[in-house]
């Protein structure tokens, strides 16, 4: 089977959101992820229109990709999958990317990281803290 298959750096515009799927209980999470790009213009350096990646992540990684604060700039490599859904306010059928995350972590090229080994949640842990 063919993949669209995509890697980037970017930083999170949100704090990640976990959820659990309803019949399985299968950790998700979901996030936004904006490339930003500069380019040279003479001198000066020209931010470029950022891109905005919308991805989603499965058990474990998707428990992991949730302790991530808002800003923290990340490495992404995964499948990029398309869907379509209608608008429920203009009824406008509509089409968008998300990228099925494989792998994630933390950009070092500003940062330094400690690792640590986690525990998973559990779905009523969760549903505690809510």
């Amino acid at each position: 089977m063919l993949n669209s298959t995509i890697t980037f750096e970017g930083n999170l515009t949100d704090t990640p959101t976990l959820s659990f799927t309803t019949h399985t209980g299968t950790p998700v999470t979901e996030a936004v992820v904006l490339v930003n790009r500069r380019t040279k213009d003479g001198d000066q350096w020209v931010d470029a229109e950022p891109t905005r990646h919308r991805i989603k992540a499965f058990r474990r990684l998707a428990e992991n990709i949730s302790t991530l604060p808002k800003g923290a700039t990340v490495l992404v490599t995964g499948r990029i999958e398309t869907g379509t859904w209608t608008d429920p306010t203009t009824q406008t059928k509509r089409t968008g990317d998300t990228v099925i995350v494989e792998a994630l972590g933390a950009s070092l090229t500003f940062a330094t990281v400690d690792i640590t080994k986690n525990i998973p949640a559990t779905r009523d842990e969760v549903r505690a803290d809510v």
